[in-house]
């Protein structure tokens, strides 16, 4: 695509009938009439070429430098090439000669030029170049600053709003701002704004913390894997909950012939279950309370009863656990 530049061809008014601008005198031809100018640009007196040249370097040159479009602070500069803009300066030549010939001149006259914008062109070159001023969205990010969660607040993106922007640019285009153009935003928004509850459990001192994004919340004593069924570190997220499960046996050496026990003293689950994404690993009660704060688990974190109940209550499926 290029801009449209629509030479044409010039009428010969140079010969058509005399004109008022001196009395009893006839505008020679190709000459423009005395107090004429076009798009602000004197060219009264005038040769059609020089007119031409006149007009070329001071309007069309111009609106054929690029220009810039600027959205929540990024830009971008997009040449007329691409944005659809026709000039039709020897249509405009023949409007302005025609003063003083064909129609009569009272006083000065200012001949606008004549230019248009394709705005369909337009719109599909703003939505190509968009990326070069779109701003993404991001959403809420978790870190860590030692054992405790670091929260990375969620932003919002901002893209160009259509239609709006195409008539924006499309009246730049014709109008060539001193300024820069500000496109129309529209607001993108994260799709992750929260972490909320965060579970940190240190195996080393069989503790589980309790964060509510950055602020601690609560600490609790666990118990942890032996060094034969060791709790997994990494991260992971709460994937079930069952309140009064049953315990079904792993498909693991230790556990073969055993289960399933149903709900109830006996059950090594207690009344709380808490699954994570570790495979077979959660977080549960258990009724055998001497064991909480030593390592006596094949793997699962085990709490106090109440503790868990109260645990199981702010805990929700997808709640991050780190285990250290």
């Amino acid at each position: 695509m290029r801009v449209r530049l629509v030479i044409g061809v010039l009428c010969a008014l140079g010969a058509l009938a005399p004109s008022a601008f001196g009395v009893g005198e006839a505008l020679p031809d190709g000459v423009f009439a005395p107090e004429v100018s076009i798009q602000g640009v004197p060219v009264g007196g005038m040769t059609v070429a020089d007119a031409r040249a006149t007009l070329t370097a001071q309007v069309v040159n111009p609106r054929m430098a690029p220009l810039r479009l600027v959205l929540r602070g990024r830009s971008m500069s997009l040449k007329p090439i691409g944005l659809g803009l026709t000039i039709q300066l020897n249509a405009t030549l023949n409007d302005a000669l025609a003063y003083g010939r064909t129609i009569a001149i009272t006083g000065p006259v200012d001949v606008p030029l004549r230019q248009s914008v394709d705005r369909a062109r337009l719109a599909k070159t703003l939505r190509y170049k968009e990326p070069l001023v779109r701003k993404e969205p991001r959403n809420v990010i978790l870190s860590w600053k030692g054992m405790a969660p670091r929260i990375w607040p969620a932003k919002v993106g901002y893209a160009i709003k259509y239609p709006s922007a195409v008539s924006v640019v499309a009246a730049a285009v014709l109008n060539r701002p001193a300024t820069p153009v500000v496109l129309p935003a529209r607001v993108l928004r994260p799709t992750k704004t929260k972490v909320g509850i965060v579970l940190v459990v240190s195996r080393a001192n069989r503790r589980l913390t309790m964060y509510s994004e950055e602020r601690r919340i609560r600490g609790f004593d666990v118990a942890v894997g032996t060094a034969a069924y060791p709790t997994p570190r990494g991260i992971f997220h709460v994937i079930q909950k069952q309140k009064n499960p049953t315990w079904s046996p792993p498909d693991s050496p230790w556990a073969a012939g055993l289960g399933p026990i149903p709900p109830g003293p006996g059950n090594p689950l207690g009344t709380r279950w808490i699954g994570t994404s570790a495979p077979a690993i959660g977080i549960h009660g258990t009724y055998a309370d001497w064991s909480v704060g030593t390592a006596a688990s094949h793997g699962c974190l085990r709490m106090h009863i109440s503790d868990v109940e109260w645990l199981y209550n702010y805990v929700r499926i997808g709640t991050v656990v780190r285990i250290v």
